[in-house]
């Protein structure tokens, strides 16, 4: 029998690399050492360079075991189109409400079907910010691959039909 997720625990934290405001960069901010003087621009920045935040999301197995995963972004977020800054008292909220019911209870057999449902999770019509999507799946596929006794990369090349 397939174990399946008991507890969902959500761990905010800082990532090992900041984020940066690559709109006020480019408009001319003026680097101080490593900081840069001057008002952010892109919507979300409090600076223009800022300490990057991140949500571990930790899932307890049924036989015991622990699965994890990173909900972090890039250094520039909010810009090309990229979602924006990743905030994890705004996010936090959003993993408790939505993901953590999703995977709660959920027998962890195969990870291609939940990384659907994952990737497919809304809020306010609009997908779920990708740092969530990345690392609720992260999370998802750290737990298959301890349930199924594999390496990630091999539960991905069989669930995808790829060669090792």
């Amino acid at each position: 029998m397939m174990p399946c997720v008991e507890e969902i625990v959500c761990c905010p934290g800082l990532t090992g690399f900041f984020f940066d405001d690559q709109r006020a960069i480019k408009a001319g901010a003026s680097a101080d050492g490593f900081l840069y003087r001057g008002d952010p621009i892109t919507p979300g920045f409090s600076a223009i360079r800022q300490a990057g935040e991140c949500i571990s999301i930790l899932l307890r197995l049924s036989d015991g075991r622990w699965a994890s995963g990173d909900c972090c972004t890039i250094q520039y977020p909010g810009a090309g189109g990229r979602d924006g800054v990743f905030r994890a008292e705004t996010h936090l909220p959003l993993i408790e409400e939505l993901v953590a019911p999703l995977l709660r209870g959920r027998a962890v057999d195969t990870f291609r079907p939940t990384a659907e449902l994952l990737d497919n999770l809304r809020h306010e019509d609009r997908p779920l910010h990708s740092a969530i999507r990345y690392g609720a799946s992260q999370a998802w596929l750290d737990a298959v691959a301890r349930a199924t006794h594999q390496l990630p990369c091999q539960v991905l090349a069989q669930e995808y039909d790829l060669q090792l």
